[in-house]
């Protein structure tokens, strides 16, 4: 019903349900749908209840927000403990959605109770659509299975508001334009959550069990590894290498003086550049001073221009407020994000440099002609015409960051003041004229060397007059351009004629020393284009990835902005290296980042993808583990253990600490909370096993891996602490055990629990058992005796896994029954019937 007149007996009014992505959204869509006049009722997210017009009729029209993702990716309940979770079997693992407020839920579900239809006015990238399935899940759960609902076509219900700013006409515009959300990109980033959380928990949990607790000075809560965050990590810890093993190396080169009156001194260059023998530099000195003089050769002055920047994405944005205000990629992207929210900047997150066909300059040059600052220079770029931006790239995901309204006086201030000043001079420098210069080349010759002076001074500001703030990069251009030409003292230079001399003297023809010197620390700025141009996250996530490394204690942020690794950052990434370099490298994750992008676009399966990157990952896994030695030699290097005699080992179940692994002869395992002292066998080494523990009752012990012999009769046994130190009579015995000298075979007796759960058969040769090898692993699978040093090996090129299953024969409770994963082709044929 409009204006309260009847739409006829008997006719139900539709109801719309809109969703913003934040109450701030939702105000200002209110606002503007209803011209004030709405109702409101809830705090936080209100609903804004009013009557307008949808589609050709009435209708009531509610307006709320979520805060953000309503759900979350996690594991079930039954795999958040790290003690009884082996991490290797989160690769598997089932995932769940989680409430991340379970009232926002209820508000989505009570709210999308008898509604008609549904906008979507979530935020217009690949997280915002994800969003929007999330919000559909509760509002219209059916709409999930039936695609027509929310395609266009006779049985929509379900619409996208798009939008790149949160002002009245861009909010009427997107009504004007509703389309469809898009699953693709929905599952794109649902793939993205799935790998990340799978990929990353399994590694952390790992290497966080294995080294802390066993260092003292780590300095970390948890030891995390991220597909992106070490990645990123991996570009700080290598310019940090290549400056610690930089060697300086000394160099020689001439460059004569000419001073002029009312002139500062102006330096002629060594086409050479510089020599590394001094001998060498000091016979061409010699040789110039013989001579006594360089003479002009040439004398060329033309105009060069500096190209106007090109309109800002969410990158340069970064990297811009980064090398100019000093702010941080985190702290950037929500002051930026406060700004849009309150109506003042567009979209931030948007990967587009060029502004669409439809971008209003003119009418967006006029918000700021009132401002005290930069309104004069908006005046007359509009008198005088604004000059075409330089092409970019449009992507059509959002137009670049530009200002969407005017400020006057003191309506901002601190970062947000700041970071709007920033984009609003640089949105104004991309429609101004480029900054001419007039500059001066002088070359001039002498004993066959060449030598040449270059200074410029500044014709046309352009630009340059509003943007003064330098986070730039671009060189001059002009179609005589040479870049032999860039640089150059700025500012007057003197007079020069072809002909002319200059003399040289020992006072103003020196032969000067300098040493090579190293790269410096990445720049936030720098780490920013590295992550951009290797694919490392997206122009959403990069802030985030850079803030992990910082806030986990893997670099810190030294003046200028530049990023120091600290040394357990630089350990990380070196270990790393020694076991795996694919997962420090950009490769891998970059190769994920195209397959999601794939998923996006429609191009490929996400459930494929996600299948095919955690059985990649699973592998490295597996192999980091079996190799984690390999780190740990470095983390022993570098960081101090719990106690200066030991070194941590496993926990203990009583007191849920770590025992220490006394390694003097004999080795021995101490608890320092009880002072208890467990004798070991000896003659062999120790590995633990992650994440297993003894199953004999009551015990809990965590078990290790006595690893025995060298070469092909390198074996293992499990074993506990516990057990050994206290066997039970019905056990048995064994030919080894506490104080009894060297043992090379199993040190727990054959009736043991800890023995019975690895054992497959008999090995009646010697009385005692066959059983999986503890720590074995591929392609090395092999059974051992645990009476001597035989061995069974099987084939690593045609079984891919070997498992002792918990089913056991039923003539023979005590073996367990085995099951064989062959490669694929390589599985031998069925037995045939009867046989």
């Amino acid at each position: 019903r409009g204006g309260g007149g009847r739409a006829g007996a008997g006719i139900k009014m539709p109801t719309v349900l809109m969703v913003a992505e934040k109450p701030s959204i939702c105000n200002s869509i209110a606002q503007a749908l209803s011209g004030g006049k709405h109702e409101t009722h809830g705090r936080t997210p209100p609903v804004h209840v009013f009557r307008g017009g949808f589609r050709g009729q009435q209708a009531t029209i509610k307006v709320t927000s979520v805060v953000g993702h309503v759900f979350s990716t996690d594991f079930p309940s039954a795999y958040q403990s790290w003690d009884k979770t082996n991490p290797a079997d989160l690769f598997a693992a089932p995932v769940e959605r989680v409430a991340e407020k379970k009232g926002i839920v209820h508000l989505l579900q009570s709210e999308g109770k008898g509604c008609d239809y549904l906008v979507l006015w979530l935020d217009c990238d690949r997280e915002g659509e994800n969003i929007c399935f999330e919000v559909i899940s509760c509002c219209m759960p059916n709409a999930l299975g039936r695609p027509e609902l929310r395609t266009p076509g006779p049985h929509q219900k379900i619409f996208r508001a798009k939008f790149s700013a949160v002002t009245p006409s861009d909010i009427q515009k997107a009504m004007q334009s509703l389309g469809s959300p898009n699953e693709n990109e929905s599952l794109s980033v649902e793939a993205r959550q799935e790998l990340d959380l799978k990929v990353g928990v399994a590694f952390s949990r790992f290497q966080t069990r294995y080294f802390q607790g066993k260092y003292s000075d780590l300095d970390a809560r948890i030891v995390s590894y991220g597909p992106c965050q070490t990645p990123t990590l991996g570009f700080c810890v290598e310019r940090h290498v290549l400056i610690q093993t930089f060697s300086p190396e000394s160099f020689w080169r001439i460059s004569p003086e000419c001073k002029k009156q009312g002139y500062p001194p102006t330096r002629f260059e060594w086409e050479r550049g510089r020599v590394f023998d001094k001998r060498v530099g000091t016979v061409f000195r010699e040789l110039l001073l013989r001579e006594g003089k360089i003479t002009v050769q040439n004398v060329v002055k033309r105009e060069v221009k500096k190209g106007r920047p090109t309109p800002m994405n969410t990158v340069e944005m970064l990297k811009a407020c980064s090398k100019a205000l000093g702010m941080g990629p985190s702290h950037a992207m929500h002051v930026a994000e406060n700004l849009y929210l309150q109506g003042y900047l567009s979209y931030p997150r948007t990967e587009s440099t060029a502004y669409p066909s439809s971008f209003d300059i003119a009418g967006a040059l006029s918000m700021h002609r009132s401002n005290p600052i930069w309104g004069d220079y908006c005046a007359s770029l509009i008198q005088q015409g604004w000059t075409k931006p330089k092409g970019g790239v449009d992507v059509g995901d959002h137009p670049p960051i530009t200002p969407c309204r005017g400020t006057r006086g003191n309506e901002l201030s601190g970062d947000d003041a700041r970071l709007f000043d920033l984009v609003t001079r640089h949105f104004l420098a991309t429609v101004s004229p480029d900054a001419v210069y007039l500059q001066t080349r002088v070359e001039a010759t002498g004993a066959g060397e060449k030598f040449v002076a270059r200074g410029r001074i500044m014709v046309k500001p352009g630009w340059m007059a509003v943007m003064t703030m330098r986070y730039d990069d671009e060189p001059e251009y002009g179609d005589d351009y040479d870049d032999d030409d860039e640089g150059g003292e700025e500012g007057s230079m003197p007079e020069f004629r072809v002909g002319e001399t200059i003399q040289l003297t020992e006072q103003n023809f020196p032969l000067r020393e300098g040493k090579t010197e190293p790269p410096g620390y990445l720049t936030e700025s720098e780490l920013i284009s590295l992550m951009e141009k290797n694919g490392i996250g997206t122009d959403a996530s990069i802030p985030a990835h850079i803030n992990n490394i910082c806030e986990r204690n893997y670099v810190q942020v030294a003046q200028g902005r530049r990023l120091v690794p600290t040394q357990l950052g630089t350990v990380l990434v070196q270990g790393y290296y020694r076991i795996d370099a694919d997962l420090v490298l950009p490769l891998v994750r970059s190769s994920i980042e195209k397959q999601c992008d794939l998923i996006a676009k429609g191009g490929a399966d996400k459930s494929s993808v996600v299948s095919a990157s955690l059985a990649a990952f699973e592998r490295k896994f597996q192999y980091f583990v079996t190799n984690i030695e390999k780190m740990d030699t470095l983390f022993e290097a570098s960081f101090s253990p719990l106690t200066a005699g030991g070194k941590p080992w496993s926990k203990c179940p009583r007191t849920h600490r770590f025992l220490q692994l006394i390694q003097s002869r004999p080795m021995r395992l101490y608890n320092k909370t009880t002072e208890e002292v467990y004798a070991l066998p000896q003659g062999g080494n120790f590995k633990l096993l992650s994440g297993r523990t003894c199953p004999t009752a009551g015990c809990g012990f965590e078990l290790c891996a006595y690893v025995v012999g060298v070469g092909k009769d390198c074996r293992g046994y499990p074993l506990c602490p516990g057990c050994y130190n206290e066997p039970q009579p019905e056990w048995g015995s064994t030919h080894g055990g506490p104080g009894k000298g060297i043992t090379l075979e199993c040190p727990h007796p054959d009736k043991c629990p800890v023995v019975q759960a690895y054992t497959v058969c008999d090995d009646e040769e010697t009385g005692g058992v066959f059983m999986l090898d503890p720590s074995c692993a591929a392609p090395n699978w092999r059974l051992v005796s645990s009476r001597s040093n035989f061995v069974i090996s099987f084939p690593g090129d045609v079984v891919k896994k070997v498992t002792v299953l918990n089913q056991t024969h039923p003539d023979c409770p005590s073996h367990h029954m085995v099951q064989i994963d062959f490669h694929p082709g390589k599985a031998p044929p069925p037995p045939r019937p009867g046989k």
